[in-house]
């Protein structure tokens, strides 16, 4: 039989799992025989010694020797047995244990002999407490002395002594009851409470840890989704162009080779464009720790940028010159990504420095310039990065058949320039 404590009647029996005080059926074993001998040893105590003592003493009881003996040993039995119906019926655990003590002491005619069973008392009221509510065991552990009380007192009157010596004997022995009965029943309420806000944290933590992973799981999936976005927004659209463009040069090739030839370098523009477009997509794939967002950001949305960081301290001044609206999206976008990875290393390494954003979009190439003035040291931090930021910045932007540079200038500040070709022969496309 394993004693355990009783769930929480409130939370889904699919969450909490009972608390368990022994784990095992020998736990359970070892603890009931521990009680037995422990009780045993106290109850036989008083007339082990009175005989061992006076071996011709005259046995007080009407009973033999060894029938009390007898009745002692099956007494501690049967207590501490009964402990082991706690889990399933507490209220019949208490009245066992309470009904031997009383049979013996009153039975027998021996109550001072089993006071030993008090502490059997107190441990079925201390289990008990596991099991029910703090209210109910409380009358109980009240119900007990009351018995107790009750029963002793119209034994010490049946014996023919007066009210004021029954009232004042029953009222020392009541005491060497309640004393270890209310620490019992107080010592389990204690215990069920602790346990039952341990088991509480625990499943909190788990359930905390189970809803990481659903954002986790969740975020990733919005990162899948804006990364096909991305890739129908920038490199689908090159795509299709490069298809259409391959069209228009296999019509006039016949009779205009000049106008074919010009298409042909458009369609190697849109290629490298789609290239671009997959390589940053692929990117995103291998960093998968950055935040998702709705739809593909790009030059347009620069404004949207500079406010971000404005609101979050930061002093930035945006200057953008030409026509942004016109421009590739893959150029588009890769100016904004570099404009986005800038600014956020300006606030990791200079927080409290300002910053000045510059694009100029002319006939055939877009230039961005960011560049943030000297740290202040007082609110430097040290960053801490994966390392993919302007390596992969430059990347795209070579792949674009463009330039890339950062480093430090000579007044202690951060430079990020790029310059990416927008078409041949000033040809562009939205």
């Amino acid at each position: 039989m394993t004693l355990s404590t009783r769930p929480d009647p409130s939370a889904p029996a699919t969450v909490r799992a009972p608390l368990v005080l022994l784990g095992t059926t020998r736990a359970s074993l070892l603890f009931v025989t521990t009680v037995f001998i422990a009780t045993l040893i106290q109850v036989l105590a008083t007339p082990t010694v009175a005989l061992w003592e006076s071996p011709d003493l005259e046995w007080p009881l009407p009973t033999s020797i060894p029938a009390t003996y007898g009745l002692l040993v099956a007494g501690c039995a049967l207590q501490a047995a009964a402990l082991t119906m706690f889990s399933r019926r507490p209220g019949t655990t208490v009245v066992v244990v309470v009904a031997v003590h009383l049979a013996l002491a009153v039975g027998l005619g021996v109550p001072t002999w089993v006071q030993g069973m008090h502490i059997v008392i107190a441990g079925a009221l201390f289990l008990v407490a596991t099991r029910v509510s703090t209210a109910c065991v409380v009358a109980w552990c009240a119900a007990v002395v009351i018995a107790e009380s009750a029963v002793l007192l119209w034994f010490v009157l049946g014996s023919g002594e007066s009210v004021t010596v029954g009232i004042g004997w029953v009222a020392a022995n009541v005491v060497s009851l309640a004393a270890p009965a209310v620490a019992g029943t107080a010592l389990g309420v204690w215990w069920t409470t602790k346990t039952r806000r341990m088991q509480q944290a625990r499943e909190e933590a788990e359930l905390a840890t189970q809803e990481h992973a659903d954002r986790v799981a969740e975020a990733q999936q919005r990162e899948r989704a804006r990364i096909a976005q991305e890739l129908h927004d920038v490199a689908g659209q090159h795509l299709a162009g490069l298809i259409t463009l391959t069209d228009a040069a296999l019509t006039v090739a016949p009779t205009r080779a000049d106008e074919a030839l010009a298409l042909l370098q458009d369609v190697r523009d849109e290629g490298r464009f789609a290239a671009a477009g997959l390589a940053g997509a692929l990117a995103d794939l291998r960093a998968g720790g950055v935040a998702p967002s709705g739809t593909t950001r790009d030059v347009r949305s620069l404004d949207e940028l500079v406010a971000f960081w404005r609101e979050r301290g930061a002093t930035v001044d945006a200057t953008i010159r030409g026509d942004v609206d016109a421009l590739p999206a893959v150029v588009s976008t890769t100016a904004f990504r570099c404009v986005q990875e800038a600014l956020t290393n300006a606030a990791k390494h200079a927080p409290r420095a300002p910053v000045r954003i510059e694009i100029v979009h002319d006939a055939d190439r877009l230039v961005g310039t960011v560049a943030n003035a000297a740290p202040d040291h007082a609110g430097q931090r040290r960053a801490v990065g994966l390392g993919w930021g302007l390596s992969g910045m430059r990347e795209r932007v070579e792949i674009l058949g463009g330039t890339f540079a950062a480093g430090t200038d000579a007044g202690g500040g951060w430079t990020l320039a790029f310059e990416i070709p927008v078409g041949s022969g000033g040809t562009e496309r939205s």
